[in-house]
């Protein structure tokens, strides 16, 4: 029997591709659009299609940048130990109430390594939206520009004219229509100074809805040193109107 590759180690990584998405004035191409619907439906179908790791041709289909996604049953299928430390407190709430947790259920003193780094997420439009009411801090220190809590995903992504737009919504959407552990990492532009996002979202519950909000663990890995020019383009995208 083969040992279970933990997911998160070895991220493929287009060069050329990230490259020439900085290219452009703000470090976005210039042929950006707000995904649809239907186009965030079609890629959450592929994420669907899938029991494990989503194959590398549907991945880059949502996002060409690089990165890797799977639906995860297990703490030790992560390389990260806050991640992992995530994913299995909700696997021993869920095992305990026998079906996906409460969001109640969820209390941050069990989940102090993670705090600053967690965004709670309330769905809205059947999980093709929805509203942060929580956005850690770490997180906006670490590329997002800002406290997103109270916006909207879809108006984060319009406002930021974010490259991974479509990659996120697909697995939000996914993970709304099977409520179950994801876990995504991608390589986000240059300007944001941090060389791999990773991300584990988990359903949680409210009453008979058995995935009311997204309690997401989003973690910054391999900072680098953003120049002068480089955060002003951060700023200039948070000021920028939706």
């Amino acid at each position: 029997m083969h040992a279970r590759q933990p997911i998160g180690g070895m991220i493929r990584v287009a060069v050329w591709r990230l490259d020439k998405m900085d290219e452009t004035e703000d470090g976005v191409p210039t042929s950006w659009r707000e995904p649809g619907d239907a186009e965030i439906a079609d890629a959450a179908a592929q994420i669907l299609a899938c029991d494990g790791e989503i194959p590398a041709i549907s991945f880059d289909r949502m996002y060409s940048g690089g990165g890797r996604m799977a639906w995860v049953h297990a703490a030790d299928a992560l390389d990260e130990p806050r991640l992992g430390l995530l994913l299995g407190h909700w696997l021993a709430l869920a095992s305990a109430c026998g079906g996906v947790p409460q969001r109640r259920a969820i209390d941050p003193a069990d989940l102090k390594p993670l705090l600053g780094y967690l965004m709670m997420l309330e769905v809205e439009r059947d999980g093709y939206d929805a509203v942060y009411r929580l956005y850690g801090s770490e997180i906006s220190a670490n590329g997002a520009g800002r406290d997103w809590t109270g916006f909207r995903v879809s108006e984060l992504i319009r406002q930021m004219r974010a490259p991974a737009g479509l990659l996120a919504r697909a697995c939000y959407l996914a993970v709304k229509r099977r409520p179950a552990p994801l876990y995504c990492e991608h390589v986000p532009p240059r300007y944001q100074g941090v060389g791999v996002w990773k991300r584990l979202i988990l359903p949680l519950a409210d009453g008979q809805n058995d995935c009311a909000r997204f309690l997401v663990g989003n973690l910054p890995v391999d900072h680098r040193f953003l120049s002068d020019q480089e955060l002003q383009t951060v700023q200039d995208r948070v000021r920028r109107s939706p």
